[in-house]
Order: C-alpha cells, then structure tokens, then sequence
C-alpha cells in the first residue's frame, strides 16, 4: 500500500511557515519616513526630533527613536524640503513599518518597492571613454617625455593623435639597451620606431586591452565614488549598478530633486588651494592685455567674474582632502565647509601659511575644463590640518562637502537618460498592479473550481500559498518589487496551475481507464511529473537568460518569474500532492471530485 513520506508532508509545513511568516510584514501599515542624524554620530532621540519638527512646522503623525513617519509622501516630501536646508543634520528619505520585534529580529521586512512604484529619481550614466584615452595619453607625453630626458635622447618636437603618441628625435638611431628599456618601462603600449627625414620617430600606441582595462579600473573607482555620494543625497535602498562595460544605473526611490542630484552625480569637482600672485591692479591689466604681467602665475576669474591671478604652484588638492562638513562660521554665521586634510597636505598647508602670514590665498573649484575662484581670504595665522572656506550659500556648502567626502570621479560620466516618477504614478502603478494580479487569480481561481471541483479547490489553495511564497522570498533577499515584476507574478499565476491541469487531466485519463481512485493519483502525478519538469525548465532557462542579460524593466520582470517558476514547481507537485494524500490516501474512495 502506498504512503506518501511523512518527510515531504513536514518539508511542505516547512515552506508554508516561511511563506507565511516573511510575507506578513506587507500585511502591516507601512508610513513614508525621515530618518534623522548627526554628522558626529551624536544620538538623536524622539524628544530632539519633537523640537525639530515643531521649530520647523513638520506636520508629521508619529516619532520613533530617529523616525519621523507621515500619513504621504507627499508630506514627507515637503519636510524632506524644509529639513534639508538645515545645517549638522543628515536626513534620508526612508519608510517605517510597524512590524513587531520579533519579525525584525529574523530579518523579516516588507518587500522593497521599485521607482515605477515608489516614485523617485532614474539616471543611467555613460563614462567619457575618450576623456579616459585623452588622460591616458597626456600622462603618456609626461612619462615619454621624462623618460628621454633622464636618458639623455633629445627631440624636436612630438604630437598625439587617436591612437598613438609620437617623439621626433634629433638622431636616426637609439641605443638598443635603451631601447629594451622603453619597451619594458612601457609595457602597456606597442613601441615603434621609424627612421624620418629630420631623424627618428619614435611611437607609442596604447592597445586595446590595455583601454579597456582602464576602463573597467574607471568604472569600479566611479561606482563606489557614486554610492558613497548617493549615500550622502538622504536616500534609502537606492539602486546603484553597471549596465554593459560603460554604463552605470542610478535610480534613487523617493528624491525628486533631479537638478541636485545630476549636480551631485555627475560632478568630477574637487578643490585647488593657492596663493595669490601680484594685486588686484595686476589682475585687471592681465586680462586687458591677454597676458600674465606677473611670472610664475596663471589668469583665474572669480565666481563673480573678476580675474585674479594665482601662482602656479598648489599647496593641498582634493587628493589631500580626508574629510568635509558643511556648517556656520562661528564670528560670522555664514555658511562654511570645514576641511580636514590628510597628514602630506597639512605639512604642506602649514609650510605654506608660515611663510604667508599676511598674503592671500584661494580656493579654486575644479571640474572638467572649469576653473573657478570661490573664495580668497587673507592668511592670518599659520594653520595645517583643519581650516574652513566661506563665500559660499548654504546649498553650495552642502553640495561640495559630498564632493569632497566621496572624491573626484576617476572620469567623467555624462547623463544619458533621466527619468522622474512622481509619487502620485506610483501609488497609481500600484493600484493598477494590484487590481490586475487580483482579476488574474479571481478568474482562475473560479475557472478551476467550476472545472475541477475539489481538485480545483486544491489547486487554488496551492495558487494562493504560491504567491506568498513568492512575496516572501522578495522580502527575504530585499529583491526590489517594480512594475514589470508585478507582470512576472500575474504571468505566474496563469502558469502556476498549468501543472495542476496536467496532473488533473492524467488522474481524469486514469479513471476513465478503469483504475481505483487511488491508483489514478499515484499514476496521474508520476506520468505527469516529466511533461511538467521539460516544461518548467525550458521556461527556467529563458528567464534565466533574461535575468543575466537584461537590465531594468526586463530584469524586474525575470525576477520575479524564476521566483515564480520555482515555487509554483514545488506547489503544484509537492504542495497539492501532499494535500491530496492527506485527503485521500487509504481511503475507500468510489470516487474523485474531478
């Protein structure tokens, strides 16, 4: 006599307590939020956030710990605005949940929620592959160029092109030993040499392996600048990935400031310090007369337009920089951004204002092909490691101490595509998401039923637990829910009783050939167990493949399809399997609600 294992019954109870379990945290209310924090690391408790929210007119419903929570996004948004533009406080747009103690201790947390479902921010950036070969080559002409001097070769003259850098030597012949050498201190590029009418050329090609090593060294050194400045834009559970071999997802769930944070994003800005050379006399007669009256110097122009000539030489960069906040002069209570410097640069700012007492000195903001003068101030007393720039509105304060937390992009990287979705669409993409998926299981829930009866039942009770199944391994992994995901579980709840019909319709071949009730459930699972295995996996292997190659939409979409595949795998020939044992098995049955 037949007996299903009792291992498979327990490992069926195992599957549904956690489907159950880590799928109730979404049956809980779950409020948009503003987590609150210092730049110290000081504590903030509810009281602190009680006396914030009424100095500034927060209209929120509820404090916990450093939580204010509101009834909308809407309202969140508009403290998030208002919070934002205070000093010594950092501010993320977060949601709080009120879920007991115990979920969280297990990690149960509700499902994340995509941009086309939270509304927020999308931004997919492309790195400037030929700024990289351009910073490539410029430090291939200062190495070239060293190199020959330390060996004593002199040139007339050398140019670059697209491809290759190339030196005209004075001679038609070099030394082989130095030759070997250039070829081996310059293993990356193919050396060259070609005799010339004036003498020697001598060439150096960057190859194509060697690019894109530099490209994939510039993509890893920009996606980690990137989410440590998305870290400090006040974002929860932000999306920050590499699309292809150049490209790079951003997508910022929540923040609708898209001007701030392509400013944030995109800036390779870092900081210059110098001294000022000559007076302000010199610095207009400069630029009336196109040249610098002063040597050793280069023409700025002040944020205002003024010209201002600095010397040439820098005291501390923005590689020397190891920390920024922006806050409040403390004479003046204008805006500031204090700067920590790193052990090198503090030497050095030190030497530099020792001997400077009474000259000025000035702030040049660097990016890309700008340079621009923010801030010349008067050195008063020597200083070294920590010291503050002014001349700055408070956004301006805020927005350049991320830069210089985070550093300069390694290259450039322009904005391809930009997407904003407000939070109004999303809770309307929700809605129409929500609605569809419950029409879908609504219509097959009653077609099985009517269809099979009892059986249908089952197979219902499987469809159910299946999407549970689904929403917790969603929750478990924090695997972001989107729109598309939303249509991969829909597609899954048509495919999810497949299975069952095939299963069904064998146990119906079974009976009507003359076996027992019982006989027809073993046979109809067994002989429909392999028709349903091709089926699952062959479309197993298609959503794989779209989960590997595809990005954003697609990607969303194959999520929750391998999810779905699986689980509704195990439902239909494990899970209804079980059930219709415990129903049915040693049983005198004459017949089947089939």
């Amino acid at each position: 006599m037949y007996k299903y294992p009792t291992w498979k019954y327990i490992l069926v109870l195992l599957v549904l307590s956690y489907a159950v379990i880590y799928s109730l945290p979404n049956f809980y209310n779950t409020y948009p939020s503003i987590q609150v924090n210092t730049f110290d690391k000081k504590e903030v408790d509810s009281l602190n956030l009680k006396q914030l929210s009424e100095d500034n007119k927060i209209s929120n419903i509820g404090i916990d710990g450093n939580n204010l929570f509101f009834n909308s996004i809407d309202d969140q948004l508009n403290a998030y605005n208002k919070l934002i533009k205070l000093p010594s406080y950092q501010f993320t747009l977060s949601n709080y949940n009120h879920i007991p103690k115990w979920l969280s201790t297990i990690n149960a947390n509700p499902v994340s929620l995509g941009l086309d479902l939270k509304g927020g921010v999308h931004f997919l950036l492309q790195i400037d592959s030929d700024n990289v070969k351009k910073s490539r080559f410029t430090q291939l002409e200062n190495n070239l160029r060293n190199f020959f001097i330390d060996n004593g070769i002199r040139y007339n003259t050398f140019f670059t092109d697209t491809d290759s850098v190339t030196f005209k030597l004075n001679k038609d012949s070099i030394d082989p030993e130095v030759l070997a050498i250039l070829n081996e201190n310059f293993s990356d590029y193919q050396i060259t040499t070609l005799k010339s009418e004036s003498g020697m050329d001598i060439s150096a090609t960057l190859s194509q392996k060697s690019f894109q090593n530099d490209i994939k060294a510039s993509m890893k050194k920009n996606l980690a600048i990137l989410r440590s400045r998305v870290n400090e834009l006040g974002v929860s559970q932000p999306i920050i990935q590499q699309q292809g071999k150049n490209r790079i997802i951003v997508q910022l769930p929540g923040l609708q400031d898209s001007t701030r944070a392509k400013t944030i994003l995109g800036s390779t800005a870092t900081l210059e310090f110098r001294l000022t050379r000559g007076s302000p006399d010199d610095w207009s007669q400069s630029e009336a007369i196109g040249t610098n009256t002063i040597s050793e110097s280069l023409l700025y122009r002040h944020k205002n337009g003024s010209p201002v000539l600095l010397s040439r030489d820098v005291i501390a960069s923005g590689k020397d920089i190891e920390g920024a906040n922006s806050g409040f002069d403390g004479q003046t209570n204008q805006p500031a951004v204090f700067v920590n410097l790193s052990a090198y640069g503090a030497s050095n700012m030190l030497d530099t204002t020792s001997k400077n007492i009474g000259n000025r000195m000035a702030v040049v903001f660097v990016e890309q092909d700008k340079n621009q003068v923010i801030n010349i101030a008067t050195i008063r007393e020597a200083f070294s490691k920590r010291f503050q720039i002014t001349g700055l509105d408070l956004q301006e304060a805020k927005d350049l101490a991320i830069l210089l937390r985070s550093g300069s992009l390694s290259a450039p990287m322009t904005i391809v595509e930009e997407r904003t979705v407000g939070p109004s669409l999303g809770s309307e993409n929700i809605i129409s998401g929500r609605d569809s998926m419950l029409l879908g299981m609504m219509l097959v829930i009653l077609f099985m039923f009517i269809y099979y009866k009892k059986f249908g039942v089952i197979a219902n009770i499987a469809l159910i637990f299946n999407i549970l199944i689904i929403t917790a391994t969603l929750a478990l992994f924090q695997a972001t829910l989107t729109l598309s995901g939303i249509a991969g579980i829909v597609l899954t709840v048509g495919m999810a009783v497949d299975a069952n019909v095939l299963i069904y319709e064998r146990i119906r071949e079974e009976i009507l050939n003359g076996n027992s009730p019982n006989a027809s459930i073993i046979s109809g699972y067994n002989k429909a167990f392999s028709t349903i295995s091709d089926a699952n996996i062959t479309t197993l292997i298609a959503a794989i493949a779209l989960l590997t190659i595809g990005t954003g939409v697609v990607k969303g979409f194959a999520v929750t399809l391998v999810i779905g595949i699986l689980s509704s795998m195990f439902t239909a020939i494990v899970g209804t399997r079980a059930l219709v044992s415990f129903i049915y098995e040693n049983k005198n049955n004459k017949g089947l609600s089939i």
